[in-house]
């Protein structure tokens, strides 16, 4: 009886035992090739920082002479690295974007082209930067479309369909009111509405 017992605790326990999520894991020593990093042992527990730098003629793959890793279950981010101190670590653009490059970082002489997100457009017509002895000769900036649309109209007694809350509308955006129920727009009960030059068309006026 008492073997059966201890038999079906087992059966019970070990599945629990193999399906119990696995404990936070420990980091290793991280390979930095050109650097040197503080403080220095075999193995790191789990949410430790680290903190490097670089040798003479090189420099961490982000902002500043030094930077920190996180150790984060057995993972270092970001990943410490050292580039050429004439190379360049990504710009960061507000409502715009390009090419990342696969090393994460830029040689000298490297180009990239921005893409201003929907609604925004580039600044003085310049969406070119280049990398130049470490740093980028210009950094793009998007900004805002003169022809974008900001919050469409409240209407009473209706509501949007079909898109999310956004601070900004690109020209020609289309949004779609609907009234609420017992109430209708002229002889409908949703009406578009369209951003056409920095200004909405008149919405609808719901009436029951």
């Amino acid at each position: 009886m008492c073997g059966r017992y201890l038999g079906f605790v087992l059966l019970v326990w070990i599945p629990q035992v193999l399906n119990a999520p696995s404990a936070v894991q420990s980091c290793a020593v991280p390979i930095l090739t050109g650097g040197y990093f503080v403080p220095e042992h075999s193995v790191y527990p789990n949410e430790t920082t680290l903190t490097y730098a670089c040798d003479n003629g090189r420099k961490p793959a982000v902002e500043g002479w030094w930077a920190t890793s996180i150790c984060q279950n057995d993972k270092w981010s970001p990943t410490p690295q050292c580039i050429e101190e004439k190379a360049c670590v990504p710009l960061t653009i507000p409502n715009g974007n390009y090419d990342v490059s696969t090393d994460g970082w830029y040689k000298d002489g490297d180009k990239i082209r921005v893409r201003c997100d929907e609604g925004y457009e580039h600044k003085d017509r310049d969406a070119t930067a280049q990398c130049i002895n470490g740093t980028w000769s210009f950094v793009p900036i998007c900004e805002r479309s003169t022809k974008s649309c900001g919050d469409p109209p409240k209407i009473p007694h209706a509501v949007i369909i079909g898109n999310g809350y956004q601070e900004m509308f690109a020209e020609n955006s289309e949004l779609q009111y609907k009234c609420e129920d017992g109430y209708a727009a002229k002889d409908a009960d949703t009406k578009t509405i369209f951003c056409i030059s920095g200004n909405w068309t008149e919405g609808p006026t719901c009436s029951k």
